[in-house]
């Protein structure tokens, strides 16, 4: 009987999880749907000329906050604090996450303050291409002192989101997103209606619809905190010592590394505009083209968090079953091939017509979705050694070798900066875009290489076969989809395009599937055994 119990109980704990992440996920693809919806919009509205280059100059910091403390990372070390904490009597969990709160908080407060005095100077350090005192470079600073504050209460929502997911309280902070981006859509609505299209007024009002998202995105968290017994606030009794400072510092220590490895694409995206600020348009382009990589690479990034850890997690803690855990990460590794390699060969075949059918309309013309489709195509390359890249970085975290995965990706940076600002200054922006494809190939080479050898990451003969079919199956894939491509007439109309990328997309499944199947078949059978 007591089996029979523990067993639904544990029934009872899985289909809560199912439940949770169900929601999570649901939320998610809504937020990154209405994320495509407000793209569109922006894009409607400001296309690629100064204003819109400003505005993604302006938007850099907020944007890299969002990606830093509104998707998690900064949970990985919060989340494991507050639990350890409640072992620790009552009214631990609220100081600990009261005095995280006050030292999150004040530290993006004051950065945004000075941010904002100096921000003339810090746009020109992220838009270097910028005249000093041109339109691109005045506007982007006038937004830029709106935008910036967002970053304070991007710091808050954090601390609360993570005090609610603590407590398995999912719904509202997983529609957090969906609320922000809501809030963006409503101003974008009003200056389509009003007309303010490619002026530097609508710039300023996106900016400062930036900050009403993250104050949107605070209220939810705090509604969905509320009443947890981690939620910051007042303690009854408590004096100045009821701050656990050393224990807040400690959580922002640990959650370094996370915050570093999930702002990888945002870090190089910040390098890459810069290098590529001084070609009017090519900021601004390139920020469309990253928003269209962010869903495969967010789902990899996802995969590696809610999947690959766990399990590596597990299999080190089981006696005997941690000689599996490299040969997992390296199967991990694969599935995220089978994912990434399809989708970037098919962005980057289909570059321009996913830009038309998605971007093109009221101010983004023809010639911004050429610019758009040909960054994209570029920087398409660098999906799959960013999707490995993250799955590499979960293995490093799980196995404690942090510190060398947190080495190698501050060498990958340096190694886009130099490529980015070399290659840009030869080539033009194409060539600097490549530099997000060098520094992550890079990064996947010399890290995978050093877990290898640390014996943390294995290869089966399986695994590599299959993933030589995935390359072939993309490739073949590719050449086919170009063919057809180059075969079917574009159409006038938006409908009539859309239809014709669906085709080529689903055919393009269909290559891709059948490539696949076949070669995982054959080639165990055409390559000896060593």
């Amino acid at each position: 009987m007591a089996i029979d119990s523990a067993s639904g109980a544990g029934q009872n704990r899985s289909m809560s999880l199912l439940a949770r992440t169900s929601i999570v996920s649901a939320a998610t693809l809504s937020s990154r749907v209405l994320g495509f919806v407000r793209d569109a919009a922006t894009a409607a509205v400001l296309g690629t000329g100064a204003s819109a280059d400003a505005l993604v100059a302006a938007l850099a910091l907020p944007l890299l906050a969002r990606r830093l403390l509104s998707e998690g990372a900064f949970n990985l070390a919060f989340i494991p604090a507050l639990a350890q904490a409640e072992g620790e009597g009552e009214g631990a969990p609220r100081r600990l996450a009261r005095a995280t709160l006050a030292l999150l908080f004040g530290t993006l407060l004051a950065f945004a303050l000075l941010a904002a005095l100096f921000m003339p100077l810090v746009i020109r350090l992220m838009a270097p291409g910028f005249e000093p005192g041109g339109p691109r470079a005045d506007v982007a600073v006038l937004c830029g002192r709106v935008a910036v504050l967002y970053l304070p209460f991007a710091g808050l929502a954090a601390i609360y989101g993570g005090v609610a997911n603590g407590a398995y309280r999912v719904l509202l902070p997983a529609l957090a997103p969906v609320a922000a981006n809501l809030t963006v859509l409503a101003v974008i609505a009003v200056l389509l209606l009003r007309g303010l299209m490619e002026s530097d007024t609508a710039a300023l009002a996106i900016a400062a619809a930036t900050v009403a998202a993250g104050i949107s995105q605070l209220c939810l968290m705090m509604a969905a905190a509320r009443g947890c017994p981690a939620a910051p606030g007042p303690l009854p009794g408590a004096s100045a010592g009821g701050w656990s400072w050393r224990k807040a510092l400690g959580v922002v220590r640990a959650a370094a590394p996370a915050l570093l490895f999930a702002g990888l694409s945002q870090f190089r995206l910040i390098i890459i505009a810069a290098a590529v600020s001084a070609s009017p348009g090519a900021v601004a382009a390139l920020n469309y083209a990253q928003r269209l990589m962010d869903l495969p690479l967010g789902l990899v990034g996802a995969s590696a968090g809610a999947v690959l850890v766990p399990a590596l997690l597990r299999k080190s803690a089981l006696s005997g079953a941690a000689s599996d855990a490299p040969e997992a990460s390296g199967r991990a590794m694969l599935a995220a091939l089978a994912f990434a390699l399809p989708a970037a060969t098919g962005l980057a075949v289909l570059a321009e017509p996913i830009v038309v059918t998605l971007f093109q309309r009221g101010s983004f013309d023809g010639e911004d979705a050429r610019l758009t489709g040909a960054l994209l195509a570029v920087l398409a390359v660098s999906l799959p050694a960013q999707g490995l890249e993250r799955i590499l970085s979960a293995t490093a975290s799980t196995c404690g070798r942090v510190k060398t995965a947190e080495r190698v990706a501050l060498g990958s940076l340096a190694v886009c900066l130099l490529a980015a600002f070399g290659l840009g200054l030869v080539a033009g922006p194409r060539a600097a875009v490549a530099a997000a494809a060098l520094s992550a190939f890079v990064s996947v080479l010399v890290l995978g290489g050093l877990l290898v050898r640390a014996g943390a990451l294995a290869f089966s003969r399986a695994v590599l076969l299959s993933a030589l079919g995935l390359v072939a199956a993309s490739l073949l894939m590719g050449g086919c989809v170009a063919v057809l491509a180059a075969l079917w007439p574009v159409p006038e109309g938006q409908m009539a395009a859309a239809v014709r990328l669906a085709g080529l997309v689903g055919s393009g499944g269909v290559v891709y599937g059948a490539a696949a199947f076949l070669l995982k078949a054959l080639l165990p059978r055409l390559v000896p055994q060593p």
